[in-house]
């Protein structure tokens, strides 16, 4: 027995649990992402054997405490953490067993106390001659993966019914293949506003329920149900209520009477109802074949679960529709005198005594944009005679009587309202009590004394007092490769949408008129001083926020030329000239084109690109000799498109760019970029230009802003630009005029622009990047010949990087004032930040003595900003939030989450650097620096470990809190969340790799520390773009993996066997680090 408890709570096993809980999670998103949620719930999330090894963690967490006496006065801090960490799975566990979720629909003006369970249960009811009896509903976890269901139903008695599943299919699509021997079908194609389009097979005999509506033929007459019949090689239909229909070809119209049959009108479209029903043909025999829809398109169309019902004498199979949100899905059977109706599916609760009544939903969007800005529901709480109103909305949850109901989505046709609503008030309290003791034990063991953290601190003291005699020089590379990525899924892009671009030739049947526009581009006078005027006139964008002319213009300009001035015009001067002759400009190469390698040679040769790789849109559309254009990518694009996009290659990514050009520019011919003035008291502060996208004019914008634009193009032919500044003047006063509730401040306006010409992020990186290098080189300069010199040239380096330093948090702070939310809302915004962090840390651990660490922060920011600038281009524009995001939790659980990779990404640098050290080092050198200089980078690397787990670990479960607030429940298995969970598991483990036996090395430590980095970046990049859940912009589909992920892996591979090989001779003793010693 004292043999199995020394196993249990042994750091051994601690390691392997912590390391196969963190597998077994990662695992989970990736199923989850392929076969979905409930297949990743029955694998791992909720299978036993996983919470085996979370029973297990909780038991060697209680008997470490024993064992390193953890009740210790100098040891409380620690103890309060691991006990928040048992509270937490216990937590956990109830909210597995005890609660439940759900959705509660309400539309306007109506009461509901029905909540429809997201759990799915197998429902069954068996009647002999008017005997019924009904049975308890069965959860199960229902997956392609998971469904080997079965149950035994004893009907009173008598008979026995065995229900076994067979085969479950997501997203259940049919297609027939042709058979004369097979059954004959009927064809229906539902094109249901709330089912999508959806093709139908209805064998005779057979009744199905479409979108809410039975839907029949050849079969006994059903109340309520569309019946089709077959009668003499003719088909009929009956509609349950007077209904139309109209013939696609000829547009033709006619009715259906209420209950009687009539002659069915093929390739017609039936309204009945709220069901809308075409068929496309005749019936047809042939075999029916399922097929797994696609994720995406499909999203809407119903898994399909077959079943085999065994009766006393017989066996029948049973397909079952299963409809998330549906609990009314069953199906009839007749079985060796048995009628059996089955179904699998949700179930309701009731919320009894009380109700919510919905007065009305209402959805506010961004001005002059669709896109939510927040929406609300007005509901009524309905208990007991009384009435008490209340607001749902995002970071607004109603919590009454142990429910928790959150906004969670609406109808279409913004009538009605979607509640999710969660029960789980235990589960929720023992939570919020393991959060607390979480952060309480987390924050105050960095300053208790005794702990890790004050012993690191003591130590590093220590050895900073000691000065190394001599290190050799090396020099650390750096192997990464950016590859686009936008880390909020908001790059101006249009996909989706066909060519329709329209540029009228000149003359029919000929190319329009080609001149030497580039040249042309050199004469285009447009003043500089009047420019930085136009830079401050407000412009609308597509999302709807209010920002300079100046801000617009770079935006656009750097979409298609990656640059921001274009030949001699700078930002302002070229959007001004593109304004007042946007025709002008299709005849310009202006549209950047991929030049790389053999993609780069097929483009140039089709685009008929310039040598420096610019096209213009008449060569992208020429006309045929009919006069018609054509864009001359379009079959490529097309061909693209349809691609998923991990079956893209790099010529079909550069065809889908250059469509976003095209699409840009178009924006420019039609004016949508330039939408200035305010549409008089309209309620949605839309802002319209002088041409609708539609290319119609638009008459008050054109009386606003004709004149200005005629005194723009006067002055470019040698007239007064005084005019055009008095009449820019007037457009500025009209905006302030009918734009008042919408326009930025003055100081906000002005700001931007600053910030716009000084582009501090870019100059910061150009400035980090050489201070990184510097710091670096000297450091290992300094240690193997110390000088005062090179110590005062290494001190103003670092004071030169301080300035840059307080440089960038202005910048911060200037973002926050100008979008009025936190800056790391989007993906580069929180670049940004973390660069900001990884310097801090730097600075934060430098003692003084070791020049490396303050130049690892600056060479992390130098990796992040190079990734947000290089060839990855993150937009670097302030975009609007989406609801959930306006809270005060921005500011708290995203600032301190995204501080973690600062601090880790510091730790990651230290390690890459001693393990180079191990490589080009001696003996003589390693024995002079083993106890210095390589204990000192231990320490910080450790101490960084540890400050960027505890702001991980309060960070990830702050928001969950977030979630609970905002969405009714802490903790989902989303796969960003679940990450940032893997992620503290692998960091817990190295942090506690000093405890295992055998893992006490340096070395060791160095390497793990830098591999555990991946999971990081698996937790922000990997998430994003490879899994979806509600933190990621991906489809479920994935991208294929940047070429920087091979890159940067097989760099860490190969640094760690050659350090491991070098390690070993150098460390010919095999001295290890001790339980305290780093």
């Amino acid at each position: 027995m004292k043999k199995i408890q020394d196993i249990l709570i042994s750091t051994r096993t601690m390691a392997v649990l912590l390391l196969a809980f963190a597998i077994s999670m990662a695992v989970a998103t990736f199923v989850e992402n392929d076969y979905g949620t409930p297949t990743a719930k029955a694998l791992i999330y909720e299978a036993k054997w996983f919470e085996v090894i979370m029973f297990l963690l909780i038991l060697n967490f209680i008997g470490n405490i024993g064992r390193y006496r953890l009740w210790r006065r100098e040891k409380w801090p620690v103890l309060v953490f691991h006990l928040a960490f048992i509270l937490i799975f216990i937590g956990g566990a109830i909210t597995r067993y005890i609660s439940f979720e759900g959705t509660m629909h309400i539309r306007e003006g109506e009461t509901s106390n029905e909540i429809v369970t997201d759990k799915h249960f197998f429902k069954i009811k068996i009647e002999e001659k008017g005997e019924q009896q009904n049975y308890h509903d069965v959860p199960y976890l229902m997956s392609p993966l998971h469904h080997n269901f079965q149950a035994t139903y004893d009907f009173l008695g008598k008979e026995k019914i065995v229900v076994k599943a067979l085969d479950y299919i997501q997203r259940k699509k049919d297609s027939l293949q042709m058979d004369n021997n097979g059954k004959e079908y009927l064809h229906l194609v539902s094109t249901g506003d709330m089912g999508g389009r959806q093709n139908i097979y209805l064998a005779e005999g057979e009744v199905q329920n479409i979108n809410g509506t039975l839907v029949s033929y050849n079969r006994t007459s059903i109340d309520g149900a569309v019946e089709f019949q077959k009668k003499d090689g003719q088909l009929y239909i009956k509609t349950p209520s007077d209904a139309s229909y109209m013939t696609m070809a000829t547009q033709a119209t006619g009715t259906t009477k209420k209950d009687e049959f009539q002659p069915l009108a093929l390739r017609s479209l039936y309204t009945i109802d709220q069901l809308k029903l075409v068929i496309p043909e005749g019936t047809k025999k042939g075999k029916l074949v399922a097929y797994e829809g696609d994720k995406q398109k499909d999203k809407d169309v119903p898994d399909m679960l077959k079943v085999e019902v065994s009766g006393p004498k017989t066996k029948q199979v049973v397909d079952l529709i299963v409809e998330k949100g549906n609990p009314n899905n069953y199906k009839q059977i007749h079985l060796d005198g048995l009628d059996i109706m089955l179904g699998f599916g949700p179930k309701v609760y009731s919320t009894q005594p009380f109700a919510l009544k919905l007065d009305k939903f209402v959805m506010e969007t961004y001005p002059g944009s669709s896109s939510p800005s927040a929406y609300e529901s007005h509901v009524k709480i309905v208990d007991e005679g009384k009435e008490t109103p209340y607001k749902i909305y995002m970071n607004h949850v109603l919590n009454y009587k142990g429910y928790r109901f959150f906004q969670a989505s609406f109808d279409p046709d913004r009538k009605g309202t979607v509640l999710s609503v969660n029960h789980d008030f235990w589960g929720t309290l023992i939570s919020y009590i393991g959060y607390a003791f979480l952060f309480v034990g987390m924050f105050v063991t960095m300053f208790w004394k005794g702990s890790r953290f004050w012993n690191l601190n003591k130590m590093l003291k220590q050895v900073s007092a000691k000065k190394a005699a001599t290190l050799i020089l090396i020099l650390l590379s750096f192997g990464f490769h950016a590859q686009e990525i936008d880390m909020h899924g908001k790059d101006g892009s249009h996909e989706g949408h066909a060519h329709s671009t329209e540029i009228k030739p000149t003359s029919s049947g000929k190319n329009p008129t080609v001149i030497d526009a580039d040249a042309m581009v050199k004469n285009i006078t447009i003043s500089k001083e009047h420019a930085d005027k136009f830079a401050y006139l407000l412009v609308q964008n597509y999302e709807g926020r209010i920002v300079p002319a100046n801000t617009q213009a770079l935006d656009i300009l750097h979409k298609l030329t990656g640059k921001s001035k274009f030949q001699d015009l700078d930002a302002n001067q070229w959007f001004l000239a593109a304004t007042i002759d946007p025709m002008f400009w299709a005849q310009v190469n202006i549209i950047k084109i991929e030049t790389k390698g053999k993609v780069g040679k097929d483009l140039r040769a089709k685009t008929k690109a310039t040598d420096e790789g610019f096209t213009s849109l008449i060569k992208l559309f020429p006309a045929d000799k009919n006069g018609n254009l054509r864009f001359v990518l379009e079959d490529d694009y097309n061909e693209a498109f349809r691609k998923k996009a991990s079956e893209r290659t790099r010529y079909d990514e550069a065809v889908i760019k250059l469509n976003d050009k095209v699409q840009v520019l178009n924006g420019i011919m039609s004016y949508q970029y330039f939408r200035t003035v305010p549409v008089k008291n309209d309620p949605n502060h839309t802002w319209n230009s002088v041409m609708t996208p539609t290319f119609e004019p638009d008459e008050n914008a054109q009386a606003v802003l004709g004149p200005y634009l005629s005194s723009v193009l006067m002055a470019t032919q040698g007239g007064s630009w005084a005019k055009a500044d008095a009449e820019l003047k007037k457009v500025e006063e009209y905006q302030q005029k009918w734009g008042k509730n919408v326009v930025p401040s003055e100081t906000k306006v002005k700001l931007e622009v600053l910030m716009n010409t000084l582009d501090i992020n870019f100059k910061l990186l150009i400035l980090y990047t050489i201070i990184g290098s510097l710091l670096l080189i000297l450091g290992f300069v300094e240690l193997f010949k110390p000088g005062k010199i090179l110590h005062n040239v290494v001190k103003t380096l670092i004071y030169i990087g301080a300035v840059g330093y307080i440089f960038h948090f202005l910048g911060l702070v200037g973002r926050w004032y100008i979008s009025g939310h936190a800056p790391w809302s989007n993906g580069y915004e929180a670049i940004v930040f973390i660069s900001w962090v990884g310097i801090s840390a730097g600075f934060a651990l430098y003692r003084n003595s070791n020049t490396l660490i303050p130049a690892a922060g600056f060479l992390v920011a130098v990796i992040m900003m190079g990734f947000a600038h290089g060839g990855s281009a993150l937009d670097p524009q302030i975009t609007p939030l989406v609801p959930v995001l306006k809270s005060y939790w921005l500011v708290v659980h995203v600032a301190i989450i995204v501080s973690s990779y600062g601090f880790f990404s510091l730790s990651m640098l230290i390690a890459m650097i001693s393990l180079i050290f191990y490589v080009i080092s001696n003996k003589e050198t390693f024995k002079k620096h083993n106890d210095t200089t390589l204990k000192e980078l231990a320490i910080v690397s450790e101490m960084s470990l540890n400050i960027g787990l505890l702001a991980l670990t309060i960070g990830n479960f702050l928001g969950g809190i977030w979630a609970n607030e905002s969405w009714g429940r802490y903790w989902s298995w989303d796969p960003k969340e679940t990450w940032a969970f893997i992620s503290i598991m692998i960091y817990a483990f190295v942090i506690h790799m000093r405890l295992v036996p055998g893992l006490r090395g340096r070395y060791t430590f160095h390497v793990v520390t830098m591999f555990a980095f991946c999971s990081m970046v698996m937790t922000y990049f990997g998430v994003n773009y490879y899994l979806s859940g509600l933190h990621s912009y991906a489809k479920g589909d994935p991208i294929p993996l940047p070429t920087w992920v091979y890159v940067s892996l097989a760099y860490m591979f190969l640094l760690s066997l050659a350090a491991w090989f070098k390690y070993r001779k150098l460390n010919d003793k095999n001295e290890k680090r001790t339980q305290i010693e780093p």
